[in-house]
C-alpha cells in the first residue's frame, strides 16, 4: 500500500541539528535581537519587553529573525530566568505560598544566515526539574516583487502550531504572558491547538502582501516517541498522544501600520486526526477554528494602549464516535506608560458541549521594566520585568472520580474563588 508522504523524517534531522548547534556554541557571550538589529527592546515590543510585538517587531519575525545593524561579530545567543512567589489554595483547599525559580531557558535566537534566522528555546522547568526542547521557529526569508507589488515569502520550520503566527492573539504569544507555575488552567483546552506542542514538526510557508495581507499554510506531523524522549518529552498525562499525519493549518489575516496606531484582523483553522501507532485507530479527530484581532495606540510612544480578541471553536470526535465542542474567548487590554509601567486585564471564558470542562474569569497584571530603551542602563544586555498578577475565577468546573464505578462526573464549584492565585514574578534576559 502507498504511505502518506510524511516530512517528519526530513525535519526531524532538522531540528536535531539546529539542536545539536545550540548545545554546542559557547555560551560566553549572549546578543539578543537587540543587540542583532542595534535597535532597542521597545521598538520591537510593547511595554520594552516580549512577546507583544510591535508593527516593527511584526515584520522582524516575519522577515526571518535576519535584520542586522550590518556589524559583525554577532553571536545569536541569548538566556531568560522567572523567579516567581505564589499564593493559592492546594488540593486540600490550605493557602499555600510557593517561592523559587519558574524556568531558565537559553535561545539560538538570531541569524544564522543572509537569509535563515532561529528562535530556538531550551528550558529547565523549576517546578517538575526537568529540562527539554521548548518552542521552535526556524525561518527561512525573502522580499520579491510581484506584478508591481511587494511580496515577503518565507517558510518557518517549528513545533507548536501558533508559535510561528506573527500576532499575539492566538495561545502561544496570547496574554498572560507568563503565569505561576500553580495557577490552574484558564478557557478551554484543546485537542488540537496546545495538546500536540513541542510534539509536532510543521512546515508553513507564509507570504505577507503589500505589508498588509497575509496568508499561511502548513502540515503538521507528530515526531516519534523516540525524538521526544531525546528531547526531553515524556508521555503527556502517562500515555503517548498518538500519530498525526500531515495535519493542515491554515491562517490569513489582513494589517495595517499607521505609524500612531495598528490593527489587524484574522483568522485560522487546524484539523487533523490522532491515532494509535500501533492499529491506526482513531484516537480523536478534531477541528479548530478561530478568528482574531487587535489594536495598538502607540501615539509618541509616550502613552501606549492595546487590545487583542480571539475566537477558538474546537469539534472533536473520539474513536467511539462521540462527538464534543469547546469554545475558548479571550480579551484583553493593556496600558503602558514611557514603556516603562504596564497595566493589563484580561477576560477568559472557556466552554464545552459536554459540560466537561469550561472556566471564566479575569486576570489582573501591574508590572514595570526599568530597562529596554535606548537610554537604559547597560543597554540592550539589562532586560526585567517585574510584575504582580492576579486570576480570579468566576467559574471553574471540576471532574470527581467515583471510586467503585470509576466513572467521573463534572460540576462548577460552588466557591470558584478557591482556585485564585495571586503570583509576584521577576523575568529577566540577557
Amino acid at each position: 500500500m502507498h504511505k502518506p508522504f510524511s516530512w517528519r523524517q526530513p525535519l526531524t534531522g532538522l531540528t536535531l541539528a539546529v539542536t545539536t548547534f545550540l548545545a554546542a556554541t559557547s555560551a560566553h557571550a549572549l546578543p539578543s535581537y537587540a543587540r542583532q538589529t542595534g535597535q532597542d527592546c521597545a521598538a520591537c515590543h510593547i511595554g520594552a519587553y516580549g512577546p507583544q510585538l510591535t508593527p516593527f517587531g511584526i515584520k522582524f519575525k516575519l522577515g526571518g529573525y535576519v535584520d542586522s545593524d550590518g556589524k559583525d561579530g554577532k553571536i545569536p545567543l541569548s538566556a531568560m530566568v522567572v523567579a516567581d512567589y505564589s499564593r493559592y489554595k492546594n488540593d486540600a483547599g490550605d493557602t499555600t505560598t510557593k517561592t523559587g525559580l519558574s524556568e531558565a531557558s537559553i535561545f539560538l535566537a538570531g541569524k544564522l544566515t543572509d537569509q535563515i534566522g532561529s528562535f530556538v528555546q531550551v528550558t529547565h522547568d523549576g517546578t517538575e526539574h526537568h529540562t527539554s526542547i521548548d518552542q521552535v521557529d526556524v525561518r527561512y526569508a525573502n522580499n520579491l516583487t510581484v506584478s508591481g507589488n511587494e511580496a515577503l515569502v518565507g517558510v518557518s520550520v517549528n513545533n507548536n502550531p501558533t508559535v510561528q503566527d506573527p500576532f499575539n492573539t492566538l495561545p502561544v504569544w496570547g496574554f498572560p504572558y507568563t503565569s505561576s507555575p500553580y495557577s490552574n488552567a484558564i478557557g478551554a483546552e484543546f485537542q488540537g491547538l496546545g495538546n500536540v506542542e513541542h510534539r509536532v514538526l510543521g512546515v508553513n510557508a507564509y507570504t505577507l502582501l503589500n505589508n498588509s495581507v497575509y496568508g499561511e499554510l502548513g502540515l503538521y506531523n507528530t515526531l516519534s516517541p523516540s525524538i521526544q524522549s531525546r528531547q526531553g518529552l515524556g508521555k503527556a498525562d502517562g500515555q503517548d498522544l498518538g500519530r498525526l499525519n500531515n495535519a493542515p493549518y491554515w491562517r490569513v489575516g489582513y494589517m495595517q501600520d499607521l505609524r500612531s496606531s495598528a490593527w489587524s484582523v484574522g483568522m485560522m483553522g487546524f484539523d487533523g486526526s490522532l491515532k494509535d501507532r500501533q492499529s491506526g485507530d482513531l484516537i480523536t479527530k478534531f477541528k479548530d477554528f478561530g478568528v482574531d484581532a487587535s489594536y495598538q495606540y502607540l501615539g509618541n510612544r509616550k502613552h501606549i494602549a492595546t487590545v487583542n480578541a480571539s475566537y477558538i471553536r474546537e469539534r472533536t470526535t473520539d474513536g467511539s464516535d462521540v462527538r464534543n465542542t469547546q469554545k475558548d474567548m479571550r480579551i484583553s487590554t493593556s496600558y503602558h506608560y514611557l514603556n516603562t509601567y504596564g497595566a493589563t486585564v484580561g477576560l477568559f471564558k472557556g466552554t464545552s458541549a459536554d459540560q466537561t470542562a469550561g472556566n471564566r474569569g479575569l486576570i489582573y497584571q501591574v508590572d514595570w521594566t526599568p530597562w529596554g530603551k535606548e537610554s537604559s542602563w547597560n543597554a540592550p544586555w539589562a532586560n526585567l520585568r517585574v510584575g504582580l498578577q492576579y486570576i480570579a475565577y468566576k467559574r471553574y468546573v471540576e471532574g470527581s472520580t467515583d471510586e467503585i464505578s470509576g466513572i467521573t462526573t463534572y460540576a462548577p464549584l460552588n466557591k470558584p474563588s478557591d482556585k485564585n492565585t495571586l503570583s509576584l514574578f521577576a523575568w529577566t534576559s540577557f
